[in-house]
């Protein structure tokens, strides 16, 4: 299975079947008399996460530990409903319809 990262480089993508043949015949071309261990010659695959990476994965767990529902609000909304008190602001409801019609 081939993992292609665009945009990172302008090398060509190498599948993991050029890459075995590539890493064969240098196999082959290297005097593996004068290397002690001629393992050390494939390269290893390595991820590095950027600060942003990790940044996101933080937040995620953080939003996997809060509840579905913020029972305080839900409480507070229907205790305002049931006094009439509950207020709506018409400007804030207009913009949010605004944005999500953007969306779409």
């Amino acid at each position: 299975m081939a993992i292609h990262f665009t945009g990172l480089s302008n090398q060509s993508n190498v599948t993991k079947n050029e890459r075995a043949t590539k890493d064969d015949a240098n196999k082959h071309s290297v005097d593996t008399s004068s290397t002690p261990n001629s393992s050390s010659l494939m390269a290893a695959d390595t991820v590095k996460l950027s600060g942003t990476a990790k940044t996101l994965k933080h937040q995620e767990s953080r939003i996997n530990n809060m509840p579905e529902i913020d029972q305080d609000k839900v409480d507070r909304i229907k205790n305002e409903l049931a006094s009439g008190n509950y207020k709506i602001d018409t400007q804030k409801l207009a913009h949010n319809m605004a944005s999500m019609d953007a969306l779409f």
